[in-house]
């Protein structure tokens, strides 16, 4: 078996990703943390996606995050039926508000690409998902729906009328939640799937934040059969055309240009690393040939422990990307 080489998230230099280690891991809840710093002094959001019971919703540090997302329990089915979470679980879910009087709570609605379509094909079950998340909402004391479509359009499985249809779904909820409830969007980082998946003006009208994937920019497969940062900044010099384009600065920027609003624009952030197995060791820049994907999802607890074994494993820190990396180097 090759060894490791671990993309860690941007921006996170060797000093304080060691500090952070040593002081308070970051909890398994975040698979990714999304931040804004809106114009307004003083204020900022802190959106953490929560995986249900990772952990235990009694160890969620609720300091961490202003807003608090429930991912995986809220999806739509192959007929574009809204399906919501359980009512003991909701409950539960609710109760993280008594230890923070100001935190927002919301449900991530997830699904398949076609199940979107059929979806925003119809006047009627849009107006069925408004009227039932809304009651949902309200009995359950949370604070909006996030909303997390992989991607109108763009995808294989997508319909060239997605684009189209998508801001219908957004105004025929925010018509139905008037301005007392949150909608969010999850959306793509790369451009490429940017400019074909979304009327980015519609954003401004209907939506509360949007919050931009910056992160999975690389990812083994057998046409990409090398290694990559999982969120860089910026590019590489040498990096041209779609792939000098997979970065979070080249997201941002292309939201901008779009039109998106830049108090309603969130920048995400992965508490995760993306590991390969390397077909050399000793060849261990971004781009080196690798033989697979790693079998460790890294999350920073895992990272920390990895950190601290330095005989085993070398940090890199890569200033045009600025980014991080980690390999592990062959035992003798």
């Amino acid at each position: 078996m090759g060894q490791r080489f671990v993309a860690l998230n941007a921006s996170t230099p060797a000093r304080l990703l060691t500090n952070s280690c040593s002081e308070k891991p970051w909890p398994a809840m975040l698979a990714w943390i999304l931040f804004l710093v809106p114009i307004v002094a003083g204020s900022y959001h802190m959106t953490c996606y929560y995986t249900w019971n990772r952990p235990p919703l009694k160890d969620v540090d609720v300091s961490l995050c202003t807003h608090i997302i429930l991912i995986g329990q809220t999806v739509l089915d192959e007929h574009g039926q809204l399906l919501l979470p359980s009512d003991e679980l909701s409950w539960e879910f609710s109760q993280l508000k008594k230890q923070r009087k100001d935190l927002k709570l919301l449900i991530c609605l997830t699904g398949p690409n076609p199940a979107f379509t059929t979806l925003v094909a119809s006047p009627q079950r849009m107006s069925r998902l408004a009227n039932d998340s809304l009651v949902y909402l309200k009995k359950f004391n949370l604070d909006g729906i996030d909303i997390d479509w992989e991607f109108p359009t763009w995808s294989p499985d997508g319909h060239k009328t997605d684009r189209a249809r998508f801001p219908l779904l957004l105004k025929t909820i925010r018509e139905k939640y008037g301005s007392d409830f949150l909608i969010t969007l999850a959306v793509s980082g790369p451009p490429t799937i940017t400019r074909v998946a979304y009327d980015v003006p519609s954003f401004n009208r209907y939506v509360d934040l949007v919050q931009v994937m910056n992160y999975d920019y690389h990812i083994y497969s057998m046409f990409r059969p090398f290694v990559g940062f999982n969120a860089p900044l910026r590019r590489l010099k040498g990096e041209l055309g779609a792939i000098g384009e997979m970065n979070s600065e080249a997201a941002m920027a292309t939201f901008a240009k779009l039109g998106l609003w830049s108090n309603k624009t969130v920048f995400g952030i992965p508490t995760y690393g993306r590991g390969y197995r390397l077909m050399n060791w000793r060849i261990n820049k971004p781009y080196a040939p690798a033989t697979g994907a790693d079998q460790t999802y890294a999350n920073f607890p895992e990272l920390c422990k990895l950190l601290a074994d330095r005989k085993r494993y070398t940090y890199v820190w890569n200033e045009q990307a600025a980014s991080p990396y980690i390999y592990e180097r062959r035992m003798v």
